[in-house]
C-alpha cells in the first residue's frame, strides 16, 4: 500500500509540456530534436511528431528554458510568442519576480532590466498572455504591455514625469506644512501634509502593501512604514497635547522623491542613448513629391528623401545622390565617410552632408537600430554570478533592519531613559537611512553602463555574462578569412596545364557565392553554359560543362576525387575528366593592426590560436596555426582545448562559423552586415581591433561592479549605526535627512556606472 502510494505521488510530480517544433522536415530531423530534448537533466521522455511538429515532453524537473534553447542549438526552431511591458518595480525584487515568472507553467523566460522594462517569452499551447497578465497582478504588480506603436522611452518619459509631478506636490505642500508647523499651528501642518502623504508618497505604501502581500521586504516597506509612523505619531501628538513631527513626514517622503526623481531622469536619458538617432518623422517620395510622415509608415521599397543632419530611421540603398554619413553607431568611428550610389546606409546613422534618395531594404523592427536596442535590452537584463550574493544579503536586508530600528526604540527608551519622542526618532531614522535600492542597483546598472558604452564603440554585447566572464578567457581561437584578413581574395596567380581550364573553372564558379568563387570567377569574361552544379562546403565545387565533368578546390578535396600526380603547391586546384588541369594562387591581406592586436592579447597571457580552412598560411610566427579545417574541425578544436580545462574564445564570421561561435565559452562575431538576427555569438564587432576594448569595457564593468557593491554595502554599515544613534549627541542624523542620504545612495550608484 505504502509503495502504491509512493508511486502516485512520483506519477503526480511528473510533468508534461506539449510544444511545437518548427523547420524538421525528414525523420532525421525528428531523431534530432528528440535527442535535443532528452539531453536535458530531468526529461523522462519526449514523443517528436514529423507530420504535426508537435513535441510532447514528459519530465519529472521541466526547464522549459533549457528545452528550447536546446532544440534552437540543434537548427530548429519552437513557436513561442512573446509579452513586452513596464511595471514599476524594485532593484531588489526582481530576482524574485523573474524566478516565479519563470516557474510558471509555460513560461520559457522572463527578462527584467533595471528600468521595469519586462519581457515574457511563452509557449502559447500552455499558457496565454492573459493568464501571465492575472498571475502578475496576483503578486501585485500593474504591467503596462507595450503596443508596436508605444516606444520604451515614452514610457520612461511618462515614469519620470509621474515622479516629477510628485516630488513637485511634495516640495511646495512640504514648505508649507514645515512653515505652518513652527509658527505653531500644528493641526493646518498635519493637513498640509496629507497630500505629502498620501499622494507623493502613493507608490511607496502601494509597494509596501504588494511586498507585504508576497512576504517580501522592499525599500517601500522602510519608506512607508517610517513615514507613517512619523504621520500618525504626529496625529497623536497634537490630540494629546505632544510636540508633533509633521516636518519629519513630510521631508522623509519628498527627500526620497529627489532621488528616486533623479534615477528616474537617468534611466529615461538611457532609453535615448540607445534610440536617440532615429527621428519619428521622415520625407517620403511619392508621385515626385515629398511629403512628412511617420516612420512607422515607412515600408520595404518605399523612397525616403535624406538632407543634411537627418538621422537615418531606416535601412537603405542609396537610390540617386552622394551623402556624408557619421556611422559610428555601428562602427564606432566618428569620423563621416562619402557614400554614393548603390552603397547601403543604415538606421541610426547622421547624414552630415549631402542629399540622397535612399531606397528602403528594412523598416521597423527588422532596422538595424531596432536590432541593436533588442540586443542592448536582452544584455542589460542578464544576471551576473555575484548578483547572487546581492540576493542573498537584500532578501535579510528588510527583516535586519526592521530588528534594527525596533532595538534601537527599545534600546534609547527603555535602557537609556529617554523619551518615546526621542526613541522615535532614532528608530524612524534607522528605517529611513537603509537602503536595499543600493544593493539591488549596483550590478545591473553597472552593466546597463557598460553595455550601453560598448555599444557607442561598436561593440553589441548580446550576452551580459560576457561582461563578468571575459577576464577567465585564456584562449582566443580565430577564423582568418575575413576575421584577420580583409576578405577580399584576389588571384595572386595561376598555371593552366589544359586549355580552356580557366574558363572552365570560372563558369562554374560563377554560380557560387563564395569569396574565392567570386575571384576565380573574374578570371574570364566568357562563361560558358553549366549543365550540373554541386557545391561542398568547406572544400570546393563540381560542375559538369558538355560532356567534361570539373572539381574544383583544395588540394586534399582534389587528391581525393582525381589523379593527383603534382609536386606543386598551390591554394586551389582544377580538375578535369579526373585529370589535373590548373593551379590557382590567392591572396588576402591582413587588415590593418592585426599583428599588434595578436601580440597584445598575447602579452595580457592569453594563447591565441588561428583555425583556417586554407591548406597554406603565411606570416604567423610565434602563434600556432591550424590548416585546412573545415567548420566542424573547428568545432572540435574548441571542444579539445575546452576539455584541457582552457577558457575559450572564438572570434569568426557571424553566420558561417555559428557553430563555433556557440561551442565556445565566449562567441565573438566579426559582422560587416547589419541584419543582426542572422548572426550568432555573445558578442558582435565590425573591427577585429574592438576585442581590446571588450576586454578593457570587461575589466570596467567588473571594477564598477566592486565599487558599486563596496559603497552600498559600506554605506549602509556606516550610515544605519549613525541613524541609531551610535554616535548621538557628536553626531546625530534626523529621520528626514536620512531619507535623503538613503536616496542619495542609490543617485550615486546609479552616476558612479556611467563615469
Amino acid at each position: 500500500m505504502n509503495e502504491n502510494k509512493k508511486n502516485n505521488y512520483n506519477m503526480r510530480i511528473k510533468k508534461e509540456e506539449q510544444i511545437k517544433v518548427i523547420g524538421m522536415h525528414c525523420a532525421t530531423c525528428a531523431t534530432t530534436v528528440t535527442k535535443a530534448i532528452t539531453k536535458i537533466d530531468g526529461v523522462e521522455d519526449a514523443k517528436v511528431n514529423l507530420a504535426t511538429g508537435d513535441a510532447k515532453i514528459v519530465a519529472s524537473k521541466l526547464k522549459l528554458k533549457e528545452i528550447v534553447k536546446s532544440i534552437r542549438n540543434s537548427g530548429y526552431d519552437v513557436a513561442t510568442q512573446k509579452i513586452m511591458g513596464k511595471i514599476n518595480i524594485n532593484p531588489e525584487e526582481i530576482t524574485n519576480f523573474k524566478n516565479y515568472l519563470e516557474d510558471l507553467d509555460g513560461v520559457i523566460e522572463a527578462s527584467i532590466s533595471p528600468n521595469g522594462l519586462i519581457k515574457i517569452e511563452y509557449n502559447p499551447l500552455t499558457i496565454n498572455s492573459n493568464d501571465i497578465i492575472e498571475k502578475i497582478k496576483e503578486k501585485g504588480y500593474n504591467l503596462k504591455l507595450i503596443e508596436k506603436e508605444i516606444k520604451v522611452e515614452e514610457l520612461e518619459k511618462k515614469e519620470f514625469r509621474s515622479m516629477l509631478n510628485r516630488l513637485i506636490i511634495g516640495i511646495i505642500f512640504s514648505a508649507l506644512a514645515i512653515y505652518l508647523e513652527f509658527t505653531g499651528l500644528s493641526i493646518y501642518a498635519l493637513i498640509s501634509s496629507i497630500p505629502v502623504y498620501f499622494y507623493s508618497g502613493y507608490n511607496y505604501h502601494k509597494g509596501a502593501i504588494r511586498a507585504i502581500k508576497n512576504k517580501t521586504g522592499n525599500m517601500d516597506v522602510l519608506v512607508s512604514l517610517s513615514s507613517s509612523i512619523a504621520f500618525f505619531y504626529s496625529i497623536y501628538a497634537i490630540i494629546t497635547g505632544l510636540s508633533p513631527i509633521v516636518d519629519v513626514t513630510v521631508l522623509l517622503i519628498t527627500f526620497v522623491l529627489v532621488g528616486k526623481t533623479l534615477e528616474a531622469y537617468f534611466k529615461y536619458k538611457l532609453t535615448l542613448s540607445i534610440k536617440s538617432n532615429v527621428n519619428n518623422k521622415v520625407r517620403k517620395f511619392i508621385n515626385n513629391e515629398e511629403k512628412l510622415v511617420d516612420v512607422s509608415e515607412i515600408k520595404v521599397g518605399d523612397i525616403i528623401i535624406l538632407k543634411n543632419g537627418d538621422q537615418i530611421p531606416v535601412d537603405g540603398i542609396i537610390d540617386e545622390g552622394v551623402v556624408e554619413v557619421n556611422e559610428s553607431i555601428i562602427t564606432g568611428e566618428p569620423l563621416p565617410v562619402k557614400k554614393g550610389k548603390g552603397e547601403a546606409l543604415f538606421s541610426g546613422s547622421t547624414i552630415v552632408s549631402g542629399y540622397a534618395k535612399l531606397y528602403v531594404t528594412r523598416s521597423g523592427e527588422n532596422a538595424y537600430i531596432n536590432q541593436v536596442a533588442k540586443a542592448v535590452m536582452q544584455a542589460q537584463a542578464i544576471k551576473i554570478p555575484i548578483q547572487n550574493l546581492v540576493d542573498k544579503v537584500s532578501s535579510i536586508f528588510v527583516p535586519v533592519i526592521l530588528i534594527a530600528s525596533l532595538a534601537s526604540f527599545l534600546a534609547w527608551h527603555f535602557i537609556l531613559g529617554k523619551s518615546v519622542f526621542i526613541a522615535l526618532l532614532f528608530s524612524v531614522a534607522v528605517l529611513a537611512s537603509a537602503c536595499p535600492c543600493a544593493l539591488g542597483l549596483a550590478t545591473p546598472m553597472a552593466i546597463v553602463a557598460m553595455v550601453n558604452k560598448a555599444m557607442k564603440k561598436g561593440i553589441i554585447i548580446r550576452n551580459g555574462e560576457v561582461l563578468a566572464n571575459l577576464k577567465y578567457v585564456d584562449t582566443i581561437v580565430s577564423d582568418l578569412t575575413g576575421t584577420l584578413t580583409e576578405g577580399k581574395i584576389s588571384i595572386k596567380s595561376y598555371k593552366e596545364f589544359k586549355v580552356n581550364a580557366i574558363k572552365y573553372a570560372a563558369s562554374i564558379e560563377s554560380l557560387s557565392n563564395h569569396p574565392i568563387a567570386k575571384a576565380i570567377s573574374s578570371l574570364s569574361n566568357e562563361k560558358l553554359k553549366v549543365d550540373e552544379f554541386e557545391e561542398f562546403v568547406g572544400d570546393g565545387v563540381y560542375g559538369k560543362i558538355g560532356d567534361d565533368i570539373i572539381i574544383i578546390g583544395k588540394k586534399d578535396f582534389i587528391r581525393q576525387n582525381c589523379e593527383f600526380n603534382t609536386k606543386e603547391d598551390g591554394d586551389i586546384f582544377i580538375c578535369i575528366n579526373n585529370e589535373l588541369a590548373g593551379i590557382i594562387n590567392i591572396e588576402d591581406k591582413l587588415k590593418h593592426g592585426v599583428y599588434e592586436l595578436l601580440n597584445k592579447l598575447k602579452e595580457k597571457g592569453i594563447k591565441v590560436i588561428i583555425a583556417t580552412g586554407k591548406d597554406k598560411v603565411e606570416g604567423f610566427d610565434g602563434f600556432e596555426v591550424y590548416k585546412g579545417l573545415k567548420p566542424e574541425d573547428k568545432v572540435e578544436l574548441i571542444r579539445k582545448l575546452k576539455n584541457e580545462k582552457h577558457y575559450v574564445a572564438f572570434v569568426g564570421d557571424g553566420i558561417n562559423d555559428s557553430q563555433a561561435l556557440s561551442e565556445a565559452n565566449i562567441g565573438i562575431a566579426l559582422n560587416s552586415g547589419s541584419d543582426l538576427a542572422k548572426v550568432s555569438g555573445d558578442v558582435i564587432i565590425n573591427d577585429i581591433n574592438s576585442i581590446l576594448d571588450l576586454f578593457y569595457i570587461s575589466n570596467k564593468a567588473e571594477s564598477k561592479i566592486k565599487q558599486n557593491l563596496a559603497w552600498a554595502f559600506g554605506y549602509n554599515s556606516v550610515l544605519v549605526p549613525i541613524s541609531a544613534g551610535v554616535l548621538y549627541p557628536l553626531l546625530y542624523l534626523p529621520p528626514q535627512f536620512a531619507a535623503l542620504a538613503m536616496s542619495m545612495s542609490s543617485v550615486i550608484v546609479s552616476l558612479w556606472s556611467y563615469f
